[in-house]
């Protein structure tokens, strides 16, 4: 079992202990819960799980579907869908209870098409003036809107979910349990376990809550239905699974495919395999405007490159952790010597946090990158030698 303490408040000399607040009480419900995450999004910690699911747009609550009513819906601009589930642990059939639950839920929405989905969200809504398309694009103007539909229509019939389990003290046996949906899942989704502590300042009475993963699952890669154009086919359940990575990876390289093609985004994986092998370089997924695949160091401190989704790399932050580990003519040697290896400009004029490299003020491709992967490889091993020795190899 996880154990956490109290967070503490320091005020001057003094320090206040918060009082943990229990959700078992009839102010504090599974309802409250629920309103508390639909109306605070970003309460939820999802880019930690699955970047990709990121920057997510409250729909509906008690959503109408075969299995039951889903407590929680979101969707983001990139047409990806979050469903939450808040459940307080009064007893261990509760935790049992939800896992299958929400899976349900899950399967439920696979079988169906945009039109029924957008359908029945904003019956949930109570809101027949407005289509889903409109809800997003009230938050992100640019956004296509045929783009957009084709994107949640393929995430659907995919079974491409993000499913968050939303408590106040969920126990140690729940990881066991997400281990074990993991091993059996039948659809592409993720699954996440947020535990939402809540304290109380005594002092005032304000409530902190510091909302924190105790497990996620990557992506199952199997599919057990297949949505044909009026009915659901099932299929039979193959025992083997093709691939552990997450959805949030998934979608970067189909979309890496698309800009570079498949040959080049397998060469790509194969350089930052070798980086990982020989340097124990780290390749994390975020999500900003695009998908991007940093380049970290094994402390996930220092950044050498971020990669995106359409084969542009990008340089934020270099400079800065560069400054942080005690000199900055680290980061700018760096950035220097790969200018000259792919025959870019080094540019610096901007925040530190974005000095980078380009050719004619435009970000240039991975492609041109690989072109000298081996003198790339060689930087990157002679900077993370300044870093070690810096940092008296720890």
């Amino acid at each position: 079992m996880k154990q956490h303490s109290s967070p503490v408040i320091i005020k001057k000399n003094e320090s206040i202990i918060l009082k943990k607040v229990s959700l078992n009480t009839k102010s504090y419900t599974e309802e409250w819960v629920q309103n508390l995450c639909f109306n605070n999004p970003n309460l939820l910690p999802v880019e930690e799980i699955e970047p990709t699911f990121g920057g997510m747009i409250p729909i509906c609550t008690e959503l109408s579907i075969k299995s039951g009513f889903i407590d929680l819906v979101y969707i983001n601009e990139y047409g990806f869908i979050t469903i939450g589930e808040c459940k307080l642990w009064r007893n261990p059939e509760a935790r049992r209870k939800v896992i299958g639950q929400i899976l349900d839920y899950a399967k439920d929405l696979s079988k169906l098409n945009y039109s029924k989905f957008e359908k029945i969200c904003l019956a949930a809504r109570k809101d027949k003036n407005k289509s889903l398309f409109s809800i997003i694009n009230e938050q992100y103007p640019e956004i296509d809107e045929s783009s957009f539909i084709d994107n949640v229509q393929n995430n659907l019939k995919k079974g491409r979910f993000l499913l968050a389990i939303i408590g106040d003290g969920i126990r140690g046996n729940m990881e066991e349990i997400a281990e074990y949906i993991h091993r059996n899942g039948n659809l592409n989704f993720t699954l996440g376990l947020i535990e939402l502590p809540v304290y109380e300042n005594p002092n005032n009475n304000e409530l902190v809550i510091t909302p924190r993963i105790l497990v996620k699952t990557k992506e199952i890669e199997r599919i057990i239905y297949r949505i044909a154009e009026n009915d659901t086919e099932e299929e039979s359940i193959s025992h083997k699974t093709t691939s552990s990575k997450s959805i949030s990876e998934n979608v970067f390289y189909e979309r890496l495919n698309l800009a570079i093609g498949k040959k080049k985004s397998e060469e790509f994986n194969e350089f930052i395999q070798t980086l990982n092998d020989k340097f124990n370089i780290i390749p994390t997924f975020c999500r900003g405007k695009k998908i991007s695949l940093n380049l970290k160091s094994s402390d996930e401190f220092y950044n050498f490159a971020s990669v995106q989704d359409d084969g542009e790399v990008w340089f934020y932050g270099v400079m800065t952790r560069a400054l942080e580990v005690g000199n900055r003519q680290i980061g700018i040697d760096y950035l220097k010597q790969l200018a000259v290896l792919v025959k870019g400009q080094y540019h610096d004029d901007y925040s530190n946090f974005q000095w980078c490299v380009r050719r004619n003020r435009k970000y240039i491709n991975i492609i041109e990158y690989l072109s000298v992967k081996k003198e790339w490889q060689e930087l990157i091993s002679n900077t993370l030698g300044k870093i070690n020795a810096l940092q008296g190899g720890i």
